[in-house]
């Protein structure tokens, strides 16, 4: 028995012996791997270092490359004629959604001035932002161009004070505009206009990328969001008011709160200087053509309303500070009237985006941040006394890309021709009752994050989203935008529909890696 009990207990001292060796052996790997894995970590944070210090003392942001270019163009253009060069006024709201505005189906919000606009002018139903979000939608306006073509399409630029702007730029992103992207007020300024920006810029915080380095003859306003600190409002190149409030997460103040203690700038008046400096803007420059961006603050969270008219609106502090807006915009128009310029005068208004926080995308899918229809699909009014008929409704599909060459074409100064301009002319839309058709065959969306390339197209009737995670499926989706609000995929439905959408989206996604900033 002895002897059967050892030879039964001899393979289990083999197998312990094996299992023992293969236990040092995995030992091993596993501090060999940690090791490993350390050096890996020490050389990325020792890299992140170095390129922290490149960043810190010999930042060189991004583009320039066509700055020679650039310069040829604007000195090549001759000054328009003061008697019949019209005015330009583009009024830019931030946040604002799709239903936001009484003319665009608000039953909480009054808004009287600018539907009295839309009355007199045309009101546009397809109308998108560049980009579901602030920086990029911008650019869009600005250039006239993608934004993926301007390195503005991941995301936002944050404040100088924040570390974000710093990774952004060391992960090569950038944090301002490339000085060599030709703006509308280089152009118009170029052509004799003076150009003027009140409000919010969004596009860069640094020498060389404020609004005066791109045309602006005069600026008033903020460079960031007003959820950004600190808050500081400039005139020109110099801090006007100088904001001192406390820091605090700005990313959960949604809301005017009485805790915080506002100094030095008072988030409650900014539309109402913003309103001041647009109309004193317009007042002394009455005698000569004159471009006006007027990118407004609100209604971009925090919300904070005019003390003298808080409480007053039905759709509570949201609909305050819409309203506040409508005044605003009220304001401006009565004094373009008063100085006599109404009929000489082009009044844009529009959203950078989609409705966020409190905001109504009305009957539309999604919100600010998607591609979807509630992201980018923005009211437009335009109003001009006796060129754009009154009472118009346009469903031509058109994007704030168009502004650009639009107002080019209006002024008599032509495209640069040595990049790709995105945008189509939409004179003959605004101001020939007969023409309803729009100029684009295509528009093409591009997500926040990642937007090297679009991430869905829209014809005239369908639109086709790529698999984003905005659609939650893990296929296309193709929508009929004219019958549905993005709920159905009828893709197998309209396959070929399907097919010519999926392939145009490919062919400009492969355009873009080939020549994303557009030279030619």
């Amino acid at each position: 028995m002895r002897g059967a009990e050892t030879l039964s207990e001899a393979p289990s001292v083999r197998w312990s012996s094996r299992g023992g060796g293969q236990m040092r052996l995995m030992r091993g790997l596993a501090t060999g791997l940690g090791g490993l894995l350390l050096i890996l970590v020490a050389l990325a944070v020792i890299g992140l270092g170095l390129r922290w210090l490149q960043v810190r003392f010999f930042y060189e942001p991004l583009g320039g490359e066509r700055s020679e270019q650039k310069r040829a163009y604007l000195d090549s253009l001759a000054p328009v004629d003061p008697e019949r060069a019209p005015n330009f006024v583009v009024v830019f709201f931030d946040d604002l959604g799709w239903g936001d505005l009484s003319s665009y189906g608000s039953q909480l919000i009054r808004t009287p001035r600018i539907d009295r606009a839309a009355a007199e002018g045309l009101r546009m139903t397809d109308f998108y932002s560049g980009s579901p979000v602030c920086t990029p939608s911008r650019a869009a306006l600005l250039t006239g161009r993608y934004p993926v073509r301007s390195h503005t399409h991941n995301h936002v630029f944050f404040g100088e004070s924040s570390p974000i702007a710093t990774l952004r730029r060391i992960f090569g992103l950038g944090n301002e505009l490339p000085r060599d992207e030709v703006l509308l007020p280089e152009v118009l300024g170029a052509a004799g206009y003076a150009t003027g920006m009140i409000g919010k810029w969004h596009l860069g915080g640094i020498p060389g990328h404020l609004p005066n380095d791109f045309g602006f003859d005069s600026y008033y306003g903020v460079h960031t969001s007003n959820d950004m600190q600190p808050l500081h409002v400039y005139r020109n190149d110099g801090i006007e008011l100088r904001d001192e409030t406390p820091r605090i997460n700005m990313g959960a103040f949604r809301d005017e709160d009485s805790d915080v203690e506002m100094k030095g700038v008072d988030q409650r008046t900014l539309t109402r200087r913003y309103t001041d400096e647009a109309i004193r803007f317009v007042e002394e420059n009455r005698d000569r053509p004159f471009f006006l961006y007027f990118a407004h603050t609100f209604p971009h969270v925090p919300h904070f309303a005019d003390p003298e008219h808080v409480g007053e609106s039905p759709g509570g502090i949201y609909g305050d500070v819409v309203e506040d807006l409508d005044r605003s915009t009220g304001a401006l128009l009565d004094a373009i009237e008063r100085l006599g310029l109404a009929g000489d005068t082009l009044v844009l208004i529009t959203s950078d985006n989609g409705a966020d926080y409190n905001g109504s995308p009305g009957f539309l899918r999604g919100r600010k941040g998607k591609v979807l229809e509630g992201g980018q699909k923005v009211p437009m009014i335009a109003h001009w006394p006796g060129h754009v008929t009154p009472g118009r409704v346009s469903d031509a599909m058109a994007m704030n890309i168009d502004l650009f060459p639009t107002l080019l074409s209006l002024a008599g100064v032509p495209l640069p021709t040595d990049r790709v301009v995105d945008g189509r002319d939409l004179s003959r839309l605004l101001t020939a009752p007969g023409e309803e058709a729009s100029p684009h065959e295509l528009l093409f969306y591009f997500p926040v994050i990642g937007g090297s390339v679009p991430a869905a197209v829209r014809s005239a009737r369908f639109k086709l989203l790529a698999s984003t995670g905005d659609t939650g499926r893990d296929k296309a989706s193709l929508t009929d935008v004219h019958r549905d609000q993005e709920n159905h995929n009828l893709i197998r439905r309209f396959p070929e529909e399907g097919a010519r959408l999926s392939e145009a989206l490919a062919a400009f996604s492969a355009e873009l890696v080939d020549n994303p900033r557009g030279w030619r």
